[in-house]
């Protein structure tokens, strides 16, 4: 099922008409890249350099935590219980910060060089990781002993669920267990069921902006609705779970400028580094009303 734009469709809890931004953390990197997010009081972020810092939410540095190798993590996430990951891709291996001890958690047999992640609500991990030649990619599914469960490459047709190459593929899990993807050389928001059966591929709407589209990262919300950066056009398209458009965040809202990583806070509040301001903008996009 291949999804371009479509209508707005009824959805549960109203968006705001106009976003807003409520506050923004200054990171202090050269460059910001990813943002990642555990409670009330802990904002994870990762930039050009072989650190990672920890934000509350007030944008006072909580913490920094060198990378040993000296190499810039290729990306971070946080297990259920707080622990925080990080990927170095160098390395080759996926690592976990425990008791402010930095362990090597996974490093995959072979070729393989993991390069995304996310924790899944069952406290598994799901990992992208490259060929070394680049020839193949793959979604490699662990479980909460880090032990491999399956790895999905192909769709139901044989044909490449990602696009190949050292290209940049962040994902996240849905409440309903979807597993999204932003493939960036493909230009494609890639979402595939729990048992691996690709759903449907979103690939913008041609002609709403100038530039093609090519998400560098996606999360998703309480709602079930799914969110991806759109650097080149400075925006944020807000999917539904089955792919279809409902509207933007740009730049005429929240000022925007080359959003890359992003994910949500516990009141569905989006948190979007920004890849040369150094910062990461908290984003109301939700009024009041729960269900």
């Amino acid at each position: 099922m291949q999804v371009a734009g479509a209508a707005f469709l009824p959805h549960n809890r109203p968006m705001l008409e106009i976003p807003y931004i409520l506050s923004d953390i200054s990171t202090g990197f050269s460059k910001t890249y990813g943002v990642s997010y555990f409670d009330n009081e802990t904002i994870c972020t990762r930039g050009g350099a072989c650190i990672i810092k920890m934000f509350n939410l007030q944008g006072s540095l909580m913490e920094s935590i060198p990378i040993p190798s000296g190499n810039s993590p290729q990306d971070i996430a946080f297990k259920q219980n707080g622990d925080l990951l990080y990927i170095d891709r160098r390395d080759r291996s996926v690592n976990i910060v425990r008791n402010a001890k930095i362990q090597t958690l996974i490093r995959p047999p072979g070729p393989r060089q993991p390069h995304n992640m996310c924790s899944t609500s069952a406290d598994e991990l799901l990992v992208m990781m490259d060929s070394k030649n680049g020839e193949e990619t793959e979604l490699v599914h662990y479980s909460p002993e880090s032990t491999e469960i399956e790895s999905l490459t192909k769709d139901d047709r044989g044909r490449p669920l990602f696009s190949s190459g050292m290209y940049t593929r962040l994902l996240t899990e849905n409440r309903n267990l979807d597993i999204c993807v932003a493939d960036h050389a493909a230009g494609a928001v890639i979402v595939v069921s729990a048992a691996g059966e690709l759903r449907f591929r979103y690939t913008g709407r041609p002609g709403d902006y100038g530039e093609p589209f090519q998400p560098f990262d996606v999360t998703t919300d309480s709602q079930s609705k799914i969110l991806t950066t759109d650097h080149k056009n400075n925006c944020i398209h807000i999917l539904d779970q089955d792919g279809y458009f409902l509207r933007y965040i740009d730049n005429c809202a929240c000022d925007l400028h080359d959003p890359r990583g992003l994910c949500v806070d516990c009141a569905d509040n989006l948190l979007v580094a920004e890849r040369d301001f150094k910062k990461v903008k908290r984003i109301k996009y939700y009024d009041e009303i729960l269900n």
